[in-house]
């Protein structure tokens, strides 16, 4: 009997033990106290369009400890056709890659992920975009001038379209399994002096139905028979959210490191 009350105190003990660590949170390298990782968090600003005659809704992720007594790069992240400004993140999981940026070091950045409707984001929405949409999230997030864009589907098309026809607004376009109107782009393309546009980066799954690998490279090829800079990959995958945010990942570095 004394065995066994002995062996309980011993227990409770351990298990007390336990209790603090976990209330102390984990220890640092010195053995002290290790910070708390903070997510970044996620907002929305609505905003009339007077082109569409309605609400339009971008959702803004903010680094982890977001200053407004600072500014900030932005990356404006483009949704594909049929989805919304939420897509990337309630299917791309844009929030969680981004907090993992972050805390490995990234830079800090804020993201907006507007909705683009089905509009390729040209015509009407071009002048939301930079008459409406623009000023407001950059004024109200604190921009510091410096802008880069990323998508997928139409939302390739989109980086691409504003990366070569505005090429002085961005400093890097990263565009996923992009549509594509090649003599657009190539008018856009031979526009200005190879060196005043930002470097491209298109990535493209080889079983990708939807855009078929055989154009994207037909894209790539004439791009950098421009002389434009245009990272290519090319790797096993489809047109879907299985491929895309492993691309997000990539786009957030390169993104990241045009910033500095």
């Amino acid at each position: 009997m004394m065995k066994k009350n002995r062996w309980f105190r011993h227990a409770a003990c351990i298990l007390a033990g336990i209790v603090a660590l976990s209330a102390c949170g984990k220890a640092g390298p010195g053995g002290g106290e290790q910070e708390e990782v903070l997510p970044g968090t996620v907002e929305r600003i609505s905003l009339y369009s007077g082109e569409y005659n309605r609400q339009l809704v971008a959702s803004v992720w903010l680094p982890p400890g977001f200053d407004a007594d600072r500014t900030y790069p932005f990356l404006y992240l483009l949704h594909g056709y049929g989805d919304d400004n939420d897509s990337w993140i309630q299917k791309g999981n844009a929030s969680i890659i981004a907090d993992n940026y972050y805390h490995e070091g990234g830079v800090p950045m804020v993201i907006v992920m507007p909705n683009g409707l089905t509009a390729f984001y040209q015509g009407p929405y071009e002048d939301f975009f930079y008459g409406t949409l623009m000023p407001a999230v950059e004024e109200k997030y604190h921009c510091n001038g410096k802008r880069a864009l990323a998508g997928l589907s139409m939302g390739g098309y989109g980086s691409l379209y504003h990366a070569l026809k505005y090429p002085e607004k961005y400093t890097y376009s990263y565009a996923m399994s992009p549509a594509s109107d090649l003599n657009a782009f190539q008018g856009f393309a031979v526009a200005n002096d190879p060196s005043e546009y930002p470097p491209l980066t298109v990535e493209s799954g080889t079983e990708d139905y939807t855009v078929g690998i055989a154009g994207v490279r037909e894209l790539v090829a004439m791009l950098r028979s421009s002389g434009l800079r245009c990272e290519f990959i090319e790797r096993p995958g489809g047109h879907d959210w299985n491929f895309w945010p492993v691309c997000l990942k990539k786009a957030l570095v390169k993104v990241g490191e045009s910033f500095k």
